[in-house]
């Protein structure tokens, strides 16, 4: 008895751990493509600090035990423009990796959801990392654009349905 007990509280105990997903990353550098270090990364959901951290001297980041959900990330750095990916996913028991360059070669970290032909219709936003499958329906039904895991060249943030571009 005891030790069926004992097996049953360690099956419970496992699946408790298995609840989270982690993001990892690299920030390079927009304009020569070498790792940028010590970005400050910010990780907010509903306008609410989840997490942050700092990439390192190559780069590289790390941020664990995140909830399933959607989230935003923030990276910014003294005397730069802070940079947003607005939208992007993390599962359970996943690890979503996202390449990205900051600061931008441009320079800019907005761009209005204006189609560069002038029209506001058939313009969707994209949605990086691993999508959830409310983020799958969404896209099937034509309601965002789904841009992949790896985010690079300071990556746009719409879509537009008529001219099949991204900006």
């Amino acid at each position: 008895m005891k030790q069926s007990l004992l097996y049953i509280l360690l099956i419970l105990t496992l699946n408790s751990f298995c609840q989270h997903g982690t993001l990892k990353g690299i920030v390079r550098n927009g304009v020569d493509n070498i790792p940028s270090p010590y970005i400050t990364i910010v990780l907010n959901q509903n306008n609410k600090l989840i997490a942050a951290t700092n990439s390192d001297s190559t780069g590289h980041f790390e941020i664990d035990n995140i909830s399933p959900g959607e989230y935003e990330l923030m990276f910014s750095f003294v005397g730069y423009q802070s940079y947003k990916i607005p939208k992007f996913s993390v599962i359970n028991d996943s690890t979503t990796f996202l390449e990205t360059k900051y600061p931008c070669p441009t320079g800019k970290s907005k761009s209005k959801n204006t189609c560069p032909y002038g029209h506001k219709n058939n313009i969707v936003p994209i949605i990086y990392g691993l999508p959830t499958e409310n983020t799958l329906k969404r896209a099937n039904k034509g309601k965002c654009e789904l841009g992949g895991c790896l985010v690079t060249d300071c990556d746009p943030k719409w879509y537009c349905k008529e001219h099949k571009i991204s900006f």
